[in-house]
């Protein structure tokens, strides 16, 4: 009876262990850099970063209202809005094109039928939170390499 007890034990707990979704190698994970950039965003403040401290414009409701859509096909539009005398007005659409390599973000902004490379040198993603932007070593006061400035999105 003990045995029978033991080999049950063991066959459950092969069956449960087997069973784990952490386990499943089929599940295909959406964790890529390129997979969690896709989608739509917001844009919620612009920072400057200097060692000696940032600062944050946060942006407006207006400008909140734009929108940064990413799609799977390599297609970047940004629609941008701005406040003008209390009215929100639209600042116009960029249709341009990205790639990631690596760690690294590249837009192809396209203006009268040709395209132009922007590294960006900033780019991370944590979450639903995206920051976009520049190291400028020319930014602060003094040299500093690790200045940058970037623009920080929400996914919606």
């Amino acid at each position: 009876m003990k045995k029978l007890f033991v080999k049950s034990f063991i066959v459950l707990m092969i069956l449960c262990l087997g069973c784990s979704s952490n386990n499943d190698v089929n599940e295909e994970k959406k964790d890529t850099l390129s997979e969690q950039f896709i989608g739509e965003w917001k844009p919620v403040k612009f920072v400057f970063s200097c060692t000696s401290g940032d600062e944050v414009v946060i942006s407006s409701a207006c400008e909140q209202t734009g929108r940064l859509t990413v799609s799977s096909n390599g297609t970047w539009v940004e629609n941008s809005f701005y406040e003008y005398n209390n009215v929100c007005e639209d600042d116009g659409a960029s249709n341009d094109t990205w790639a990631i390599n690596g760690n690294e973000l590249t837009v192809t902004v396209i203006e009268n039928g040709s395209g132009n490379n922007i590294e960006i040198t900033f780019f991370e993603i944590s979450g639903n939170t995206l920051k976009i932007g520049q190291y400028d070593n020319e930014l602060c006061d003094d040299t500093d390499a690790s200045s940058l400035y970037y623009m920080e999105y929400v996914r919606i």
